[in-house]
């Protein structure tokens, strides 16, 4: 690398926050783990001379069990790492993007199948809705969490970052809007309409959780004692103490909703059962699950 090439580096790194922390994330964690390789090649990854090498790299990974959608990452990671410093990957075209060609093409005649979350339906939120505990918070807060996740379609980290000042009242119900959104980045953001059950549980959760004065909506409370996790003060506004709830935390909520209905299906007679996916519900599931839900009511998905 010449001086130009590091300048241009230190130049993303002063302006990083132009890219979304997951995709800063992302693109330091694949970067990493192709520079690893290099290393055992003794070849330098940055410039990349040969495109061969990282061809390679991108057939070690499938064959040790990769599909071809994370090959693609890998491959703009390292296009990406490139591109901030000035640089271009020789023949990247003719070669990387012809073996990730290949690859999908093997994919599809071996019926290698991309796995989607699966749907946390209506039934499923039924469920959660009449084993409502009101005395305890963390029933409150995952139950009001699954049920705006399926009201609004939201992805887990949307979830997880909603603020308690999104939240309006409106002839008697309630809604969010959803700012800064994966789709959409601008501050208008889109309404969300919460049902009349998830209107009737947001006031109680609020009040059980008023006490907190954090700005997010969807608290940190202890797993076992069920109570909410202490915030220091602070002069700052907002708050630099204040962290939202971890994407882990929705996809633990989802999943344990999941064995919470094996559960009572192996506890009740086969009519009883409540239909389930083979594989627990995840973050997205929710999104999954009511988008297919609006197509079954009726809902033109093409508009």
């Amino acid at each position: 690398l010449n001086e130009e090439h590091i300048e241009n580096l230190i130049r993303f790194s002063d302006r990083k926050e132009q890219l979304e922390e997951n995709t800063l994330k992302s693109l330091h964690f694949h970067v990493n783990k192709f520079n690893d390789y290099c290393i055992t090649r003794n070849v330098i990854p940055l410039p990349l001379q040969d495109a061969t090498i990282l061809e390679s790299f991108l057939i070690k990974e499938n064959d040790r069990g990769c599909k071809a959608q994370t090959l693609r990452i890998y491959a703009w990671a390292v296009a990406k790492i490139h591109s901030l410093a000035g640089l271009e990957i020789p023949y990247f075209k003719t070669i990387i993007s012809a073996r990730l060609k290949i690859i999908s093409k093997q994919e599809v005649k071996l019926g290698v199948k991309r796995k989607q979350a699966v749907a946390f339906s209506y039934d499923h939120l039924k469920f959660v809705n009449e084993r409502l505990d009101t005395n305890s918070l963390l029933s409150i807060r995952n139950t009001l969490l699954l049920n705006i996740c399926y009201d609004g379609l939201l992805r887990e980290s949307e979830a997880c970052n909603l603020f308690v000042d999104q939240i309006q009242k409106v002839n008697g119900l309630y809604n969010i809007n959803i700012t800064n959104s994966k789709t959409d980045k601008s501050l208008d953001g889109s309404i969300v309409h919460l049902s009349k059950f998830t209107s009737k549980l947001l006031p109680l959760y609020l009040h059980k959780v008023s006490a907190h004065h954090g700005q997010f909506l969807f608290k940190r409370i202890t797993p076992r004692g069920g109570k909410l996790e202490k915030l220091k003060l602070s002069d700052n506004n907002p708050n630099p103490h204040d962290k939202p709830i971890s994407t882990k935390t929705v996809e633990l909520v989802f999943a344990n909703t999941w064995h919470s209905i094996t559960a009572h299906n192996q506890s009740v007679t086969f009519e009883q059962h409540i239909d389930l996916p083979e594989r627990p519900f995840s973050g997205h599931s929710a999104r999954v699950g009511a988008s297919c839900d609006l197509v079954s009511a009726g809902f033109d998905d093409s508009l």
